[in-house]
């Protein structure tokens, strides 16, 4: 099975919950996934003791190590648009080529025909439900 890199908003509690659902699925059928909520760091608990840059590059570097070591690359795309840390994190993995997929559970959307074309342009696929996510490759 594939080493699964997931990147989706954390800055709700729905958020978390969504993240760690569809990461305990995806580790259901198999895969390992680096969850950055779980695995990564916390931003508020690392401002206790760092200054904004520090924090800031510390946790940019883990992602971008963490991007590096896995094989896919799955990116939330739920809301108006999708979060923009997941974002940057796309273009790195799109960019280091990575396979990259997208899991879409909503409609809304900033543009009227779908998502940014830069974002579809990265994804091999989107995935609709977490169910869906049976469809990776191993």
């Amino acid at each position: 099975m594939s080493n699964i890199y997931f990147a989706g908003p954390m800055f709700s509690q729905a958020e978390l919950a969504f993240n760690e659902t569809a990461a305990d699925y995806l580790e259901s059928l198999g895969h390992k996934v680096f969850l950055p909520q779980r695995s990564g760091f916390q931003m508020d608990q690392l401002l206790q003791t760092m200054s904004q840059t520090e924090v800031s590059r510390l946790i940019f570097t883990r992602d971008y190590e963490n991007i590096q070591k896995n094989d896919l690359f799955v990116i939330v795309l739920d809301g108006r648009v999708p979060d923009e840390g997941a974002c940057v994190a796309l273009g790195l993995a799109y960019a280091s080529g990575k396979p990259c997929y997208g899991l879409k559970t909503g409609s809304r959307c900033e543009f009227t025909s779908g998502n940014n074309p830069m974002i579809d342009g990265s994804l091999r696929e989107i995935f609709l439900s977490l169910e869906e996510l049976q469809r990776l490759p191993d």
